[in-house]
């Protein structure tokens, strides 16, 4: 008989959100960025998301929620990802910034690193974030991590995320970017935050 696993979150006492207040609810677009459309970074299914998104960012708009866009950028002007000035660090349309849209810089996976959204987010008495964009097992994983060390609720929107191909650790196989969203997902729901889809964060209850 197959037993179903504990869930870490479940058994550390996080519950999920079941309602959102607007005035302390934001959005985080991560990473929607050139490099994982055309670049050098591809993201499989990255254009799939985006009609679904600029959705999510109407609805954001609609109720007055803050949103803010993760933009990624290397310390080395010589990167051959994210360096500034290059076409890869550039916002992917139609996923652009919008009148009241604020953009924060990062220069590591998490959107915290580098950045001031932490700042962003306590002096406008954000609690609760709603996180999607690239990728699913770095960006997304750890930035969730790194927002409930910090004592965020985070809702990771599942079908606004997308994961990439990659080489396994001994170089024999690549590991799909199928296998690897679903994974990293199911990592991100065990320990560190909720998973949702678009439709389930559209359809809670506002305040």
């Amino acid at each position: 008989m197959t037993l179903t696993p504990p869930v870490f979150r479940k058994l550390s006492g996080l519950p999920d959100v079941t309602r959102l207040e607007k005035k302390k609810t934001a959005l985080l677009l991560i990473e929607f960025q050139t490099e994982h459309f055309i670049g050098n970074l591809p993201i499989q299914d990255a254009h799939t998301i985006v009609p679904q998104t600029v959705k999510m960012m109407d609805w954001a708009d609609k109720h007055k929620i803050k949103t803010f866009h993760i933009q990624h950028l290397a310390k080395s002007p010589a990167s051959p990802i994210f360096a500034a000035g290059s076409q890869g660090v550039e916002f992917y349309p139609p996923i652009m910034p919008r009148k009241k849209h604020e953009v924060q810089i990062k220069y590591a996976s998490s959107a915290f690193v580098g950045s001031q959204l932490h700042t962003a987010l306590q002096s406008a008495n954000i609690d609760t974030l709603i996180l999607t964009g690239m990728s699913t097992p770095t960006s997304i994983a750890i930035t969730a991590h790194d927002a409930r060390l910090l004592g965020y609720k985070s809702l990771i929107v599942a079908d606004l995320t997308a994961s990439r191909d990659v080489l396994s650790w001994d170089k024999t196989q690549v590991i799909s970017a199928t296998k690897m969203q679903e994974t990293a997902l199911a990592n991100i729901a065990d320990k560190f935050a909720q998973v949702v889809s678009s439709a389930d964060v559209m359809a809670l209850p506002l305040a």
